[in-house]
């Protein structure tokens, strides 16, 4: 994928600042450097945005915690978690992409608080936070191993998906998760869904 990140960065209220290479940033906002390369997630797209400010709103306040990043890509997901204190399971499939996201933790000085894996079954039994920004087919077949990997009062949040996509998607992870249906967050065409203080 293209990296479009413009030079100075974009900013994602109200917590971080994208940028492409280290930099001086005197702002307020958690700088993110995202090299360009294969793995999805510069910051550019709508589906990243909801997902980061999901992240900012959802993540834990106290104490250690835990994210899965599913289809983690550039790995900027992994990233912006990790500068928020979790120890995080980054899951890639594609080895450019997966190598790509070790690339960007080693620049974001996080990489020791990610660990990156191939397949969900390869990480860890219980998160605190579980996002997957990836296609609605995947979604939906990897359903119940999300699920399983929640914690107590755990957040799941997905994103990827258009409006056309949330109603087959509430439909297959509500009944696993007790009935609850999700919040629903937009921009432009893009939609996130948010189950919170689950289980």
């Amino acid at each position: 994928m293209k990296n479009i990140l413009p030079e100075v960065g974009i900013e994602i209220p109200p917590r971080w600042r994208i940028v492409p290479a280290p930099c001086a940033d005197a702002s307020d906002r958690i700088r993110l450097v995202i090299d360009p390369g294969p793995g999805f997630g510069d910051g550019t797209h709508e589906t990243t945005q909801l997902c980061l400010q999901a992240l900012a709103a959802f993540a834990p306040r106290t104490g250690p915690w835990r994210m899965l990043d599913f289809g983690s890509g550039s790995g900027i997901l992994a990233i912006g978690a990790a500068r928020l204190g979790a120890a995080v399971d980054a899951v890639e499939i594609d080895p450019l992409a997966r190598a790509h996201g070790e690339r960007n933790a080693r620049a974001n000085d996080v990489a020791d608080r990610i660990r990156h894996a191939r397949t969900l079954e390869d990480t860890g039994d219980s998160f605190d936070l579980v996002v997957a920004n990836i296609l609605r087919s995947v979604l939906l077949e990897f359903a119940e191993g999300l699920v399983a990997r929640l914690a107590s009062r755990a957040t799941l949040v997905l994103s990827g998906l258009v409006s056309t996509d949330v109603p087959q998607v509430i439909a297959r992870y509500s009944p696993l998760l007790g009935g609850v249906r999700p919040d629903v967050f937009e921009n432009g065409d893009w939609r996130a869904l948010a189950w919170r203080g689950l289980r």
